[in-house]
């Protein structure tokens, strides 16, 4: 999930550009940043229930055609049943790890966030 790697950097470079030239006070600019990571995180989260909602979608079709397959029989519906299924326990697997690296990044971020707050 690159795209969100890519936001969340956006994010921080620009919330330090921010803070770098921003005319405002310490208190003002810290006040500004805190609003730009909320933002960012707000979005962060609907970036991931969008792909959560995409990617369960994309399931339900899988195992719905998984079904039709079936239903119409023969040997060659079973292998082609098999793979699909294997194609899901693929996905369900990515969604996890998708999962994964979206947490670890809001992690990552709230820990840069503490840090920063300590220069106070």
């Amino acid at each position: 999930m690159r795209n969100a790697e890519g936001f969340i950097l956006g994010v921080v470079v620009g919330a330090v550009g921010a803070l770098l030239l921003a005319p405002a006070s310490g208190a003002q600019t810290r006040e500004e940043l805190r609003r730009a990571l909320e933002r960012g995180r707000a979005q962060l989260e609907d970036l991931q229930e969008a792909a959560e909602e995409r990617i369960n979608v994309l399931l339900e079709e899988i195992q719905e055609k998984t079904a039709q397959l079936v239903d119409a029989g023969g040997d060659l519906v079973e292998a082609k049943r098999q793979d699909l299924q294997e194609a899901i326990r693929v996905a369900k697997r990515a969604l996890a790890e998708e999962r994964e690296i979206l947490l670890r990044s809001s992690r990552q971020r709230r820990m840069a966030e503490l840090d920063g707050g300590r220069d106070d």
